[in-house]
């Protein structure tokens, strides 16, 4: 369990380099980068909607775009997090990093709290926020025991004095 526990911040690793490719595509790509989510929650295609509302449309490439400099910038703020904090052990970064799983609980709700369009699958967000989440959750469950608790280490001015 030793080795799992010395490792599992690798998949934290994973994730949040896995958060900024899916915000790079959406900064290049745009709406297209995801159709699935146009058909999900509206029940159209991005063709049938650029169609109905050129105005609309343009709307949805620039939120979509917006969305992904945040995941890019959320990505890199965790990722900065991870690899110099939390791997020196600072237990305020283990409770910094339970924001990704919050995060993916938060847009997974949203999705839900809006609906699927009548006939349609759900977005992909809406299938991988809790799967990538629930990653999450396990790997810094598995990491715990470094960030909380008595084993756990302590700043100087926080340890008690013997």
């Amino acid at each position: 369990m030793d080795g799992i526990r010395r490792r599992a911040w690798w998949a934290l690793l994973a994730l949040t380099v896995l958060l900024g490719l899916f915000g790079i595509g959406d900064v290049l790509i745009g709406p297209a980068f995801d159709p699935g989510i146009a058909l999900g929650l509206a029940g159209v295609t991005h063709a049938e909607l650029q169609a109905e509302s050129t105005a609309g449309y343009l709307l949805l490439d620039i939120y979509t775009r917006a969305g992904g400099v945040h995941l890019l910038a959320l990505s890199v703020a965790l990722t900065a997090i991870l690899l110099i904090p939390y791997r020196a052990g600072h237990r305020w970064a283990w409770w910094a990093l339970w924001l990704f799983p919050a995060w993916t609980a938060a847009g997974f709700l949203l999705n839900l709290a809006f609906g699927v369009a009548p006939g349609q699958a759900p977005p992909p967000p809406m299938l991988s926020a809790p799967i990538l989440g629930g990653l999450a959750v396990v790997a810094l469950l598995i990491d715990a025991p470094r960030f909380v608790g008595s084993a756990a280490p302590r700043p100087e001015h926080l340890a008690p004095q013997v």
